[in-house]
């Protein structure tokens, strides 16, 4: 979410992306015109080859003829004057030799010296790779390759943090102002990127998701790293915040038919769209939460509270809930507040970890124990299941918003399918409760309308056998 308000702030700047076209869209020109796109940028494309190939893997380079890409270059810069330029696959030679020539001086030049493809293919020739050593390199503000293209460049077997150090070092000494070792192809178990700027180190770390190979990643990382220094974005927070950019293109990526992951740098975008989504589910859950006759007596007495998530949650920040909760008012739950982004803590939390476990489940609300409930809830045919408070650990208890993180992985050990609600009997000064678990707010409401009908008639039901 912070991403997104960032952004937000933002006025369009033009930048200049060259690379190759790639078919499925995951990689080269594409990607970056995405990136581009996602990041307020206006973008300029120049292509400098065809490449033929898939998910499955490279088959073929169709270079371009060295007029035409001289020619959409000068149409380009004719018409407009780009604030960053991001170069990405440029194969030949005479390529290099023309970019090194008839490129603008002034704005920042992001080089992603890309050698080989993620199946092992050649995408750039031994001439090519000599030109961009010796004439593209010293011209670029950063040079962000990957571990197995920063061997290649600096002579240094780039398998951890301080072999990537070294390399980023003789890159440097290469020309470039500062260089970036992106750590997906290392051999750690963290993904780990390292900066190399006016002689010191930045490192980000982040958690590998997928152990498949990926498409398009250092396609993402250079191009969102190109548009943060159009936007005028210092080197060291452009590194950091592109770093950050592509864990949202890893966790929003998606498979077609071949071994490699596609990287999605849309998943922003998607994610904006879903902030209007989530908020307006949650009025019209809230809706129809309020007109239920009979829910206030479900209500706990630490209050009931609604909460929706955007897709692919990072943080509390990413889940929508009610600020002061739903409490009884004259016969009917009543919000307490407004409906917000980071609006609920504990029942966030363990919508965080339920959706991590099955990302359909997408909202959750909570209602009081009680025996009757969880009849009705086995009536309904919701599947359920619990935990145990008083087993909870110490160290867990004494960690803020980490109990109901623990008691939702508890509850979910050896499930198989997705639960409609997750229940305990409490603790000492821990309220016994029930959480109802749906695809969205709209879908949780109509559960517990659901669950409130069921109960009448469990109680008329209760009466008529004992009259």
């Amino acid at each position: 979410m912070q991403t997104i308000r960032r952004l937000a702030s933002l006025e369009p700047k033009c930048a200049l992306a060259i690379g190759g076209l790639d078919p499925i869209t995951g990689a080269g020109l594409y990607s970056d015109v995405k990136t581009f796109s996602v990041m307020k940028v206006l973008p300029l494309a120049l292509a400098t080859c065809l490449v033929i190939e898939n998910s499955s893997g490279v088959k073929g380079v169709v270079p371009l003829a060295h007029e035409l890409v001289r020619l959409q270059l000068k149409e380009i810069l004719e018409d407009c004057h780009p604030k960053a330029i991001k170069i990405g696959m440029v194969y030949s030679g005479d390529v290099v030799e023309l970019l090194a020539e008839e490129l603008p001086r002034e704005p920042p030049v992001v080089l992603d010296p890309i050698l080989k493809s993620w199946d092992g293919k050649d995408l750039i020739t031994a001439e090519g790779l000599k030109s961009l050593i010796e004439l593209l390199i010293p011209r670029s503000t950063v040079v962000t390759p990957n571990a197995l293209e920063a061997s290649t460049l600096s002579g240094v077997d780039v398998r951890d943090v301080d072999s990537a150090k070294e390399a980023a070092r003789r890159i440097a000494d290469l020309g470039a102002k500062c260089v970036v070792v992106k750590g997906g192809h290392a051999t750690s178990q963290k993904a780990v990127d390292v900066l190399f700027y006016q002689g010191e180190f930045l490192v980000v770390e982040k958690e590998r998701l997928f152990e498949e190979p990926f498409h398009g990643l250092g396609c993402i990382f250079a191009a969102s790293f190109a548009a943060l220094l159009a936007h005028g974005v210092e080197v060291p927070e452009a590194f950091v915040q592109a770093s950050h950019f592509v864990a949202h293109a890893m966790r929003g990526s998606y498979r077609l038919r071949g071994r490699a992951r596609i990287a999605n740098p849309l998943e922003l975008y998607y994610k904006s769209l879903d902030v209007v989504r989530v908020i307006d589910v949650m009025y019209r859950a809230l809706e129809l939460i309020e007109s239920m006759k009979g829910l206030e007596e479900l209500a706990p007495e630490v209050g009931a509270n609604l909460v929706m998530c955007v897709r692919n949650p990072e943080s509390l920040e990413d889940v929508c809930g009610i600020e002061g909760r739903l409490r009884p008012v004259r016969g009917f739950l009543r919000a307490q507040g407004q409906i917000k982004f980071g609006g609920s803590r504990h029942l966030g939390n363990m919508l965080l970890e339920v959706n991590r476990r099955w990302p359909s489940i997408r909202a959750c609300m909570n209602i009081k124990y009680s025996e009757n409930l969880l009849r009705a809830l086995r009536e309904l045919g919701f599947r359920t299941t619990s935990f145990d408070r008083t087993k909870e650990p110490l160290e867990v208890k004494l960690k803020e918003g980490m109990s109901l993180k623990w008691g939702a992985r508890e509850a979910m050990k050896g499930l198989t399918e997705e639960p409609d609600a997750i229940y305990d009997l409490g603790d000492w000064g821990k309220e016994p409760m029930i959480r109802i678990f749906g695809r969205d707010a709209l879908d949780v409401a109509k559960k517990v309308e659901l669950i409130v009908s069921k109960l009448k008639e469990l109680d008329r039901s209760q009466e008529a056998s004992r009259g």
